[in-house]
């Protein structure tokens, strides 16, 4: 006969715990994205080529709301970020984010997230040129 595999109630935990850690990193980087865009957008007033930039920021951050629950969008306005992302660049940022994404193996991030992460990477290459 098999056997069945039965978690304990500190396994369980433990694995809330990761996936609410995980959801909050998720949120972090959305915001991340979404500061990334505002720099972007505001530089690219001395400087045109930074606008489609801003613009993937902003596509990423929309594509990553997406994958929240809807249970857990609201909390987005709660995301604070280290002060000194304030003085970081719209480049620094997405790196920043993208940095992010790597606290967590990829199984505890949302579904869908290695397509948006995919995106962030090639957003990272191209603010890098």
């Amino acid at each position: 006969m098999g056997t069945t595999s039965h978690k304990t109630g500190a396994e369980l935990m433990t694995g809330t715990t990761a996936q609410a850690a995980a959801q909050d990193t998720w949120r972090e980087v959305i915001a991340l994205l979404v500061q990334a865009a505002d720099v972007g957008y505001r530089d690219a007033e001395a400087n045109p080529a930074l606008h489609s930039a801003a613009l993937g920021a902003r596509l990423m951050a929309a594509s990553a709301v997406e994958l929240l629950p809807p249970e857990l969008d609201h909390l987005l306005d709660d995301v604070v970020l280290e002060p000194r992302t304030e003085s970081m660049s719209m480049a620094e940022l997405i790196a920043a984010a993208e940095a992010a994404t790597r606290r967590h193996p990829i199984e505890e991030l949302p579904i869908g997230a290695s397509r948006v992460i995919v995106d962030i990477c090639d957003l990272v290459r191209e603010t890098r040129q």
